[in-house]
């Protein structure tokens, strides 16, 4: 994805392994069945588990939660913004009104599909974690500094990485439908937001961060400045 940075997940889910100084920071977990993703790449790499410094959670959605608790049994800090720590602690949950209301879409599905047999039901709670504060640059490998940007939930936040210029942006921003399963521009993912006219305003919080690599938790990477970006998830 860039310099030090791998991408894992599926082609609907993603999350992220930030490398540095022969460190690792995980970026978001996937679903519970990802674990071995990580657990291959790590002996594939010459990595072990005690090298994974820290998981930072972009926001607490169970897409995102999955084998965050495996990780933290192991003795690996987790980071979540503080307005998300209820829901974190409220998995596995039910789901919400705006996902059964769509699960007539065939795409959208496959991918509730995905989910169950992702373990989605299995995804544990957390009550520990270490806190995210805006404009925090983070003392994890990598360095991200957390940009908060709610609306999608109460706590979303993105993670730049000015050195390399790239950009977690969790579900702040997508470049892939989660109900049509197209993939395209930068967008908001809209019905899925708690807050959406929030999850609009806080897209100027992105504001001026120049050229990026985005890397959403749904969808492709996208490479441009990031004011197109946010014009093009305005539109």
């Amino acid at each position: 994805m860039a310099e030090g940075v791998y991408r894992f997940g599926t082609h609907r889910i993603n999350w992220y392994v930030l490398e540095a100084n022969a460190k690792l920071t995980i970026i978001d977990a996937g679903l519970p069945a990802h674990w071995s993703q990580l657990d291959q790449w790590l002996d594939d790499n010459g990595y072990e588990l005690n090298d994974v410094a820290a998981l930072v959670l972009t926001h607490a959605d169970v897409d995102h939660v999955g084998f965050a608790k495996t990780l933290a049994d192991r003795g690996v800090p987790v980071y979540c913004h503080p307005d998300d720590v209820p829901r974190l602690r409220s998995h596995p949950q039910s789901p919400p009104s705006w996902y059964l209301r769509n699960l007539w879409r065939p795409r959208f599905f496959a991918y509730a599909l995905e989910m169950l047999r992702d373990g989605v039901r299995s995804v544990e709670s957390l009550a520990d974690v270490e806190p995210l504060t805006d404009g925090d640059v983070l003392p994890v490998p990598g360095e991200p500094r957390v940009i908060f940007a709610p609306g999608h939930t109460a706590g979303s936040c993105a993670l730049f990485v000015e050195d390399r210029d790239v950009l977690f942006c969790g579900d702040v921003l997508a470049t892939r439908n989660i109900f049509t399963q197209q993939e395209g521009d930068p967008q908001l993912l809209e019905f899925a937001d708690d807050n959406h006219e929030e999850a609009k305003a806080s897209l100027a919080r992105l504001e001026g961060l120049g050229p990026v690599t985005l890397l959403p938790g749904h969808g492709n990477p996208w490479s441009g400045d990031i004011d197109t970006a946010l014009t093009l998830a305005r539109q």
